[in-house]
This record gives C-alpha cells, sequence and structure tokens, in this order.
C-alpha cells in the first residue's frame, strides 16, 4: 500500500517537480509520526505480537493519503489555474514503482527458488500487483483477508496500494472536473456524498459471520476513508496564522489527544470479527484520523505535533513505504514452527532486522536518489557506498555478511521441517513431509490407538498408498458405549441406477469444475429416491505430478457438517431423557462461559447464544495451523470464547449468529452425560448403525483409506490440529457416506418424530454464506438454491449444511419436494460449495 508515504516527495520542500506547489502546501512533520504509528500497528498485527485491530492502520494510512493527494492538487489549482494531470501521475510512478518492482523481483526470486508449487499463484499476483488490481484480484480468486490457515500469498497486502494507486488515477481528474465546474464547496458536498455511499455500500453487503473479503477489499467499500481525507484537505490547510489564539491550539491538542487515544483503544480491543467494524467502524477510524491531522498541523497546537513529530518518530514514518512493502513478505516466509524453528524473541528479533535493512536498503538506494531526480546515479552511489561505507556508517564487510545472512536465512527457513523431528523427502511441498507407506492394521490394535493418531497421507508427488481397511465394527475405546438406537444397518437394494443421460450430465459438471485446475478435485454422490445411488468424481485427490485421481473412495474433510451429527447425538439424547432442550447451561458447566444460566440446550443447537465463534479468530487459526500436532482440549476452546465479547443476548428475538463454539460445547455436553468420548457415542449411535465405513473422528480416530489433501489457492492447508474443531468441523468421510447419512436422517431413522420435527423449527435472519433466505434449525441448516428455469420453486428448498475448514468446502442437501439428496467435497478452500450444488441440481429437476 502507498501508506500515505507516495505524497512525502511532494510535501517536502527540495521537490523538484513541483517546488512552489510543495512549498505552499509545506512539510508536515506530525504527519510522519501517524505514519509510523500506522505501519507499526499493521506490522504488529501481521507479526501476532497482540494488537488485534491492528490492521485499521491502514485506514489512517487511506486518510492521510486522501488529505496530502488533495492539498497537493488544491495548491496547485490555486498556484496555476490548472492541474498538470501527466506530471501527477509520472510523479507517482517514478515514487512508487522501483521499490515495488524490486519487491516483486525478490519474492518472485525466492518463490522459484523456495516455493515452485505457488509459483503460478503468486506470478498472476504480481502480475496484478502491476497493473494495481490486486484487491479485485484477491477477490477473484477467492483469497480472504481474514483466513490465516494457509500460507497466504507474500503479495496480498498489496490490495491497498491497489485501491490507493486507482484512486490516485481518478480523483485528480474528478478534482479538476469538479472544482473547475461546481467550485470548492461543491466539490466538498459531493466528496462527502461520495463518502456516505461508499459507507452505505459496505452496511449493505455485510452478511454477519460471513467473510467481509468484498468489503475488507472493495475500492467502492474503502473509498470513504480516501474521500474523507480528501474532504479535509478542501477545508483544513495547515498554514502558520499570525493570530491563532491560544485556546484554539489548547482545543485542538486536547480534541487530537482524545482522537488518538481513541484509535490506539481501537487497535487495541477491535478483531476482525466485531460486526460493527463493517457497519461503519471504519469511518469511524477515518474520522479520528482526520481530527488527529488537524492537531498534529494545527501551527497552535503544541503537544500533539510534539509527541507526533519525534526523531525516531519520523525516522519510521519516512521509511514507511519500505517498511509496508517489505513486512509481509518477511512474515509470510518465517512462520514459527514452519518455515523457521525460532519463536518468541528470537524469531520477533530476526523479523525486524530483515524488515528494517531492507526497508532502509530500498529507502536509501532506491527511493531517495529516485525522488530527488538522480534516476541514472544510484547504481553508482551503491558501489561507491559498498566500496567505502555502508548506511549509518555500517562498514562494507559488515554489510556484506548482514546481506548474506538475509539470504542464507531466508533460504533455510522456507525448508525447514515441521513435523517434530521428521525429515523431508525430495518433491515434499515447503513445511511439509513426503511420505509413501503400506500399513496393514491388526483390528485388535484399535481398542489402544492412542488419541490424536491420525493417518492421513502427506504431501507427495508420487500416487499416495491405500491404507488396509478394517472392519466396521472396530470401536477406537474400551469404554461401554450408551444405549445404541434401534436402527438397522442400512442395505442397499437392487435398484435401477438413475438415468443415463442425467449422469453423464452431472458428470460434464463435474469435469467442468476441475477443467480449470483452481479445484484440484470434486466428488458428487446423489440419491434419487427409488433409484440406485449415484457417485461421480473428477480431478486429483493431492496435486503435484502423479498424485492420486480423485476416486469415489477418497476420504475428504466434511467441516461442519460435521454440526449435523453432533446434534443428532444430541437429539438421541433428548429422545432418551437425559438431556433437555431447555435446559441451561449452567447445570453442567456454570463457569464455563459467562451467562451460562441464560444459555439452554436448544440455544446452542440453534446458535441463538451469541457466543463469540473462536473457529473464526484469527489468532486461534494460526495456531491451530502452526503446531498441527498440538491435541486442543475442548475446554480451553470454550474459554478462549468466553473471555471475547459477545454479539448479543442469549436467546435474542429473532436473532442467530453462527458459531462454532455452541458445537464444542454441544460436545461436551454429550461426553459428561454418557460418560463416554464424543467419537464413541458417533460411532455406535451413527457410523455403524448406518454402516458408515468410510467415517471418522477425526483427532479421535485414525483415518484409514485413501485421502484428500486439502488446498486454498494452490496452498496444502492439509497440516492443522483437527482437534482444534472438535465436534463443529472435524469428520472426516466420503459423500457416499456422507449421503447416506443424510437420507436416513430425513428418513426419520436416527431419532423420533418428534425429536425431528423439533430438529425442523427454523429460525430465520439475514441470511449468510451468499443464502439470502437461509434459515437455522437445531443443526440443520434450510435455504434455497438458485436453480433457473425452474417452475416450482419449491423443488429448489432444501435442508442440510454446507461446510468449510482446512482446504476442504462441502455440502449436504435434501431436496424435500423431490426427495433428492446430494452430498459433495472438494478439496479446494477458496471455493463457494453452493455453486456446485445449484448446477448438480439444475440438471436433476430441470435438465440442464
Amino acid at each position: 500500500m502507498a501508506l500515505g508515504r507516495a505524497t512525502i516527495g511532494e510535501v517536502a520542500t527540495r521537490v523538484v517537480s513541483a517546488p512552489h506547489v510543495a512549498a505552499k502546501v509545506g512539510y508536515m512533520p506530525g504527519l510522519d509520526g501517524m505514519r509510523a504509528l500506522a505501519v507499526l500497528a499493521v506490522i504488529a498485527y501481521h507479526a501476532g505480537i497482540g494488537l488485534n485491530g491492528g490492521f485499521l492502520g491502514v485506514e489512517t494510512f487511506f486518510v492521510i493519503s486522501g488529505f496530502l493527494i488533495t492539498s497537493l492538487l488544491l495548491a496547485e489549482w490555486e498556484t496555476s489555474g490548472n492541474i498538470d494531470l501527466r506530471g501527477f501521475w509520472i510523479r507517482r510512478a517514478r515514487r512508487l514503482l522501483p521499490a515495488l518492482f524490486l519487491v516483486l523481483l525478490v519474492v518472485l526470486i525466492f518463490a522459484a527458488i523456495a516455493l515452485r508449487d505457488e509459483f503460478t499463484a503468486i506470478g498472476a499476483d504480481a502480475l496484478a500487483s502491476l497493473v494495481y488490481i490486486t484487491n479485485w484480484h484477491l477477490l477473484a480468486v477467492g483469497s480472504p483477508y481474514f483466513d490465516p490457515l494457509a500460507r497466504p500469498s507474500p503479495l496480498q497486502h498489496l490490495w491497498s496500494l491497489a485501491v490507493e494507486e486507482q484512486f490516485y488515477v481518478i480523483w485528480p481528474v474528478l478534482f479538476m472536473l469538479g472544482i473547475r465546474y461546481i467550485g470548492r464547496r461543491g466539490l466538498l458536498a459531493a466528496t462527502v456524498i461520495g463518502a456516505i455511499a461508499s459507507l452505505l455500500l459496505g452496511i449493505s453487503l455485510y452478511q454477519p459471520d460471513s467473510d467481509p473479503s468484498r468489503i475488507y477489499y472493495g475500492t467502492d467499500t474503502r473509498a470513504s476513508g480516501l474521500l474523507l481525507g480528501a474532504a479535509l484537505g478542501l477545508i483544513w490547510r495547515p498554514q502558520p496564522q499570525l493570530h491563532t489564539r491560544a485556546v484554539h491550539g489548547r482545543a485542538a491538542d486536547v480534541g487530537g489527544l482524545l482522537a488518538l487515544a481513541a484509535l490506539v483503544l481501537l487497535i487495541v480491543t477491535i478483531d476482525a470479527q466485531t460486526p460493527w467494524l463493517y457497519q461503519g467502524g471504519f469511518v469511524l477510524v477515518a474520522l479520528l484520523t482526520c481530527t488527529v491531522i488537524v492537531a498534529a498541523t494545527h501551527s497552535g497546537a503544541r503537544l500533539m505535533p510534539a509527541l507526533l513529530s519525534g526523531q525516531v518518530m519520523r525516522w519510521i514514518g519516512v521509511r514507511s513505504y519500505g517498511l509496508y512493502l517489505w513486512h509481509w513478505p518477511i512474515i509470510i516466509v518465517t512462520r514459527p514452527g514452519i518455515d523457521t524453528a525460532l519463536d518468541g524473541l528470537p524469531l520477533l528479533a530476526l523479523r525486524v532486522s530483515l524488515i528494517v535493512l531492507l526497508a532502509e536498503l530500498s529507502y536509501r538506494y532506491i527511493e531517495q536518489p529516485l525522488r530527488t531526480g538522480s534516476l541514472t546515479q544510484w547504481p553508482q552511489r551503491i558501489i561507491h557506498a559498498l566500496q567505502t561505507r555502508a548506511p549509518s556508517g555500517m562498514p562494507a564487510r559488515g554489510m556484506f555478511v548482514a546481506l548474506t545472512l538475509v539470504l542464507v536465512t531466508a533460504a533455510c527457513s522456507s525448508s525447514l521441517p515441521v513435523t517434530g523431528g521428521t525429515g523431508q523427502l525430495p518433491g515434499a511441498t515447503s513445511g511439509e513431509v513426503a511420505v509413501a507407506v503400506t500399513v496393514t492394521i491388526d483390528p485388535a490394535a484399535f481398542s489402544t490407538v492412542a488419541p490424536g493418531t491420525t493417518m492421513l497421507p502427506a504431501a507427495s508427488t508420487t500416487p499416495l498408498t491405500t491404507v488396509t481397511a478394517v472392519p466396521s465394527s472396530t470401536t477406537v475405546a474400551s469404554v461401554t458405549p450408551s444405549t445404541v438406537p434401534t436402527v438397522a444397518a442400512t442395505t442397499v437394494p437392487t435398484l435401477p441406477p438413475i438415468d443415463a443421460t442425467t449422469a453423464a450430465a452431472v458428470q460434464r459438471v463435474l469435469d467442468n469444475t476441475v477443467a480449470d485446475g483452481s479445484i484440484p478435485g470434486v466428488s458428487v454422490t446423489v440419491r434419487i429416491p427409488g433409484r440406485a445411488p449415484w457417485q461421480g468424481v473428477a480431478g486429483v485427490a493431492a496435486r503435484g505430478a502423479g498424485g492420486p485421481a480423485m476416486t469415489p473412495d477418497t476420504r475428504m474433510r466434511i467441516a461442519s457438517i460435521s454440526k449435523i451429527f453432533t446434534a443428532v447425538v444430541i437429539m438421541q439424547l433428548v429422545d432418551e431423557g437425559k438431556v433437555r432442550l431447555d435446559q441451561p447451561l449452567s447445570d453442567w458447566f456454570p463457569e464455563i462461559v459467562p451467562g451460562a444460566e441464560r444459555m439452554t440446550v436448544r440455544a446452542l443447537l440453534q446458535h441463538t447464544t451469541g457466543l463469540y465463534d473462536y473457529l473464526e479468530d484469527q489468532r486461534m487459526q494460526s495456531k491451530a495451523y502452526s503446531d498441527p500436532a498440538r491435541r486442543w482440549q475442548p475446554a480451553e476452546l470454550v474459554k478462549y470464547a468466553g473471555q471475547q465479547k459477545t454479539l448479543f443476548a442469549p436467546q435474542a428475538a429473532g436473532r442467530w449468529d453462527y458459531s462454532s463454539t455452541n458445537y464444542v460445547i454441544l460436545g461436551i455436553i454429550v461426553e459428561e452425560v454418557t460418560g463416554n468420548s464424543l467419537a464413541t457415542e458417533m460411532r455406535s449411535r451413527i457410523f455403524t448403525p448406518l454402516a458408515l465405513e468410510s467415517t471418522f473422528f477425526a483427532d479421535d480416530e485414525p483415518i484409514v483409506g485413501p485421502a484428500a489433501r486439502g488446498y486454498g489457492r494452490g496452498r496444502d492447508q492439509t497440516a492443522v490440529s483437527m482437534s482444534f474443531a472438535f465436534a463443529t468441523a472435524n469428520i472426516v468421510s466420503t459423500t457416499a457416506d456422507v449421503a447416506r447419512f443424510g437420507e436416513a436422517l430425513m428418513a426419520g431413522d436416527l431419532m423420533s418424530p418428534t425429536a425431528m420435527d423439533m430438529m425442523q423449527e427454523f429460525t430465520s435472519g439475514k441470511g449468510q454464506y451468499n443464502m439470502p433466505e437461509l434459515e437455522y434449525g437445531l443443526g440443520l441448516m434450510r435455504s434455497r438454491l438458485l436453480v433457473r428455469d425452474l417452475a416450482d420453486r419449491e423443488q429448489s428448498r432444501v435442508v442440510g449444511h454446507i461446510g468449510g475448514f482446512g482446504g476442504f468446502r462441502s455440502a449436504l442437501w435434501h431436496a424435500p419436494a423431490s426427495g433428492i439428496t446430494v452430498a459433495l467435497g472438494v478439496n479446494q478452500g477458496g471455493t463457494d460449495p453452493n455453486l456446485l450444488a445449484t448446477r448438480v441440481y439444475s440438471v436433476l429437476l430441470v435438465g440442464r
């Protein structure tokens, strides 16, 4: 991002391209201090060292850029009566592009050496950065900003540079037309109206508990900060006033100090999941920044200029552009436990050293020479410096040693193994272990399998060897399970297959889904009443040369479809009189979460507790990904969520908000009531009675059989602790098993009719996850798929669940009107499973 530094060259009096304009605007050292605070907040947030709302520093930079650019344009208009658009854009390019080119070059070289599997995706990111459309590119390829369960692109942070550059291209033209035809006041009014329109658009697009990336990345939804800064530039000119009253200066100091304190408070306390942030919160940050700008540049103020104009703050501020450009790639390739064995203070020291060194070199030998016009002299300056002395007096030999250490550290950190003590085999991707083994398991040994044992195949460039399956009657614990429901094992009668034309059409849908390579593999099972189940697959279960093809037996994470399984066990306990739906949570765990006495089992099932969703928390997700072998205890997940702010009062009328925390608590309740593990209860109550032989409760049970690997934009996300998703997204299965389970559930085979009716008591809401009509029952979703040309829209109403976790997306939908059940899974996290579900149902219901 430009971080407001884009304008440093023009506000300094030494600018040679427009000295009269720069002199009229004047140098404002207080703004360098604001840049320093903003860039430090962003770096701290990305480094995960405690500032939950550090990303708000981006909004501060937007405001500063809007203010300074408009101040310069206004000064030029008042000086010459015109705007030199060509000169303006040339200065922008000369100021921003060289440092950006260097970052792109280094990142691409590093990717070609150490991140070969990601090189194509990173190359596309680099191309988007060159034409300043990174923000829209990231949206198009499905790269959420707040999803750390994968290695994000090392160029992801350039989204904000794209937003600013789009502003730099459009705003000078609009400014010139506006100031010429509607005057300064008219332009001010239009600018404020534009900021309000941007705010309202963001509010209209916001959906609770859905991915906010569209609002966060969008130029249109983030323009309010730039426009409010521009509005300030139209009305505030920080020039020395001969007759400034002291009271005005003191008022500016007090107002600025309060605004700065509010900004710091927001940065410390707010997080990416705070709903009001996307409903006006960014505008609040922008207004507070405007207040600080006025105080920092007021000629009568004393405290704020002194606070923000110190030597250290100005040093950081003038290098903020380089600090921002380099910090994200450095952090992304030095993830603790994944790319490097360092952690804590040693890792922080390494990161800070690399970021500061690279930013200083960029500032001294690229940005400064080009800003002052010495375009042809900077190579000679570098050679001369290396022959004599390094920046800040560092000996030339020391400079060479430092640079060598940087390169060696970067190269080594990308190849460190991530799983305790296990080596890396040739062909494995960075940070992963390649394994190819054949294992024959003695069924008798299953009773002693250690908790947390997982047999998912690791990344490899060779076909994965199938693990010998074990009999479905085997259990994973010696504990006697609770009463098994009287459900006979499902048998598939001899039924005619579905129409060959229909089967071929669905298969074409699957083939088209993987055709462009963005989705590695897909599996779908269709169950039509009176017909034999149909299974179709396409693509591969794991990327890489010789990677295994997706097969009907390939196991995949079913993500939040796991919630239905947990809900079924709870409803069975309700049938048995062991649990009451309106029983308060405090009956079991009075201290587990604040307000437990007001939360009921029904509220947990229906997401009406208002509890914070730990599974959407960036800090927690980062921990789960950085330590895949960690065994998370359900209680610690709930405790963390209980320490966060609740979204609303428990069981607020007509209000539900999706939270995986609810289902972790439900899993704990099952174990408390039965005295058995949730894994044992699920196997005895659901897996075994329905003959779900390819379904496993991870991490408690080993995954046997061929298993797919999960990806996000081509990056392997498989290595994540499944205990982190206990009871909410941890089951591994096949689409055939999931479809069989869904059909049995909707047929009433798993609980009493009364319990089944209660399970389908749906609460409507605003709609989430690109489903405007989404409702939630007791563990079930109900929605309507957007099937076109359907005469009876009721046929497109479906009941089931969607899910996404650890590089997989899934859906289980049953259409009551037709009785058709569809289960699907893809090993690509950055996609909407309902797109595929809608295409499949379109073929089944409409014929195309």
